[in-house]
């Protein structure tokens, strides 16, 4: 308890003295698991453990742009012994599965005994990764303390929350699980407080829940409470939900009905309605349809965004051969590389197309662009550009 309570307040002060800090990064022990072991019950700390394999992009990316930073140096550098791990070799491979690791990267605190005080996990940023080092140095708010006070019954709304909070980033269905209990043991009355509306804005709603169907029958006094932009913002993700699902229900009528309504709705995201409608007609094999309108799309509401023009032209390389599509398809790919040339999987996207059309020297420009865009962030997407070129060369 007293070296958890040291550890949090050697965080709390960091924070605003990096600048006179020479860390250049969070400093990892170089040893044995026993020897980290050793070390931090020498030094009277938590071992912070970071779970990660050679293919994770958000373990490179976290290395890279967190890691590094001063204030996260800082605050770990103080407060834990740092230790990384790699799950898939040597000792990483047993420890992965005595502390259940099932995604990348996970991040475990645990005892100088490998008792596991906190975890969690997932790329975020570095603010987020300090607030995390601070849960797990207040004996009261680790994912352990938590879990047990879960476990021997205790539902209060503070405890039910905080607890979703911490599974979100290290189990989601159990997250979803205790959102589900805690949903069903709140009232209606409840609902109308503050922690009603953190509950309502806790996950993205769908049109038949509960909590939706209380927020639109009471709309005007979350209004008037917390702000018509709040609560439309609730609304509008509610109805894209609603179209997202009818797409795959092939209800032409019901679907471009509500499509209608969404676009009427206020600040409608005029570009979302365009590529939920194109979705539409490629889930449904509407090909005329789909080149029509995306051509004019292409040219007006899409004509800025190159993260859906290059989310559309994926979906078409995944989901049809038709040539026609895939030509439309493949220009709609090269106007996002026009647009952000820095966007990897604008490129590869584009490089993809080109090769199933067909056109070798452009494939194979794209491609090899796209590698040079991605750098070493990311090992799997790498191999995977990698193998594009190989086919493409093969030509």
């Amino acid at each position: 308890m007293k070296k958890t309570i040291i550890a949090f307040l050697l965080c709390v002060s960091v924070v605003g003295a990096h600048a006179q800090s020479e860390y250049k990064g969070i400093m990892f022990f170089q040893g044995t698991v026993k020897e980290v072991f050793a070390k931090a019950k020498q030094a009277n700390k938590l071992v912070f453990v970071d779970c990660y394999t050679s293919w994770c992009g958000p373990c490179k990316w976290m290395e890279k742009y967190v890691f590094t930073n001063d204030t996260a140096a800082n605050c770990y550098n103080n407060a834990f012994v740092n230790y990384k791990l790699d799950m898939e070799k040597g000792e990483g491979i047993d420890f992965r599965k005595q502390y259940e690791v099932n995604s990348f990267p996970t991040y475990l605190f645990l005892d100088a005994n490998g008792k596991l005080v906190h975890k969690s996990g997932g790329r975020m940023p570095t603010t987020e990764f300090v607030a995390i080092a601070r849960k797990a140095s207040n004996p009261q708010e680790t994912s352990s303390a938590l879990e047990s006070r879960y476990n021997n019954g205790e539902r209060s709304f503070e405890l039910l929350s905080k607890y979703i909070a911490i599974l979100k980033n290290s189990n989601r269905e159990k997250a979803l699980s205790v959102y589900n209990e805690l949903v069903t043991q709140t009232a209606d009355k409840d609902l109308l407080t503050d922690n009603g509306w953190a509950l309502i804005k806790l996950y993205p709603l769908d049109e038949e829940s509960r909590l939706y169907k209380f927020l639109m029958a009471n709309k005007v006094q979350f209004v008037n409470k917390y702000g018509s932009e709040e609560v439309e913002k609730i609304q509008r993700t509610a109805t894209e939900r609603a179209l997202n699902s009818a797409i795959y229900k092939n209800d032409k009528d019901d679907f471009f009905k509500r499509l209608e309504a969404y676009r009427h709705e206020k600040n409608a995201d005029g570009g979302t309605a365009a590529e939920i409608e194109l979705r539409y007609y490629i889930r449904n094999k509407d090909y005329l349809s789909f080149v029509k309108v995306a051509k004019h799309y292409s040219h007006t509401v899409l004509k800025a965004d190159d993260s859906k023009l290059s989310f559309i032209a994926r979906n078409c390389l995944n989901s049809t051969e038709d040539k026609e599509v895939l030509q439309q398809a493949c220009a709609m790919a090269r106007q996002a590389v026009e647009l952000n040339g820095k966007e990897f999987s604008n490129y590869s996207t584009y490089a993809e197309l080109c090769y199933k059309l067909n056109n070798k020297n452009e494939a194979l420009r794209a491609a090899q662009i796209s590698l040079q865009v991605l750098g070493d962030e990311n090992p799997k997407a790498k191999k995977r550009v990698e193998s594009l070129i190989e086919k493409i060369q093969a030509m």
